[in-house]
């Protein structure tokens, strides 16, 4: 049976044409808005393996199997070019930002930044435990939400 993050992943990959195509999404405010998708290349198995040591699930393990990072969400206002709004890490640079990381850190794995919130990270004690392990930064960094990372997706 196919994995949820693939099926995602590939669904994605469809309806934007392997990130070629905008699609239209309903912002909260109730506004139409177009966006792309940049998808990386896969990740082969020298560099997964850079990641043995740190305690990833498995569906992001898969994820960077099928796209080595991920760009969500490229919009323009009015004409004038905002970016993305999320990116999902590759390898080096969850390597590059968990270095970066104070020591204060060192349970966590950055494994994505979001425009206007900061980086979401993966706890390793959390997910060691079997408990909740995607978490964002500053006050509520010691609380994980119940979500996997494919769910989140």
């Amino acid at each position: 049976m196919e994995s949820l993050i693939r099926r995602r992943m590939q669904s994605l990959k469809k309806l934007t044409d392997n990130g070629k195509k905008t699609i239209s999404i309903i912002q909260l405010q109730g506004y139409v808005q177009n966006v792309s998708f940049k998808f990386e290349e896969s990740a082969n198995v020298v560099e997964l393996a850079r990641l043995k040591n740190l305690n990833l699930p498995t569906d992001y393990i898969e994820f960077l199997s099928i796209s080595n990072g991920m760009f969500l969400f490229y919009t323009e206002i009015s004409g004038f070019p905002m970016g993305y709004a999320s990116e999902v890490y590759s390898i080096d640079k969850v390597i590059a930002e968990r270095k970066a990381l104070p020591k204060s850190f060192n349970n966590m794995i950055p494994i994505m930044h979001i425009r206007d919130v900061g980086d979401m990270y993966i706890n390793e004690e959390q997910r060691r435990l079997g408990k909740p392990y995607l978490t964002y930064p500053g006050m509520q960094a010691s609380q994980c939400f119940d979500l996997s990372f494919s769910k989140w997706l």
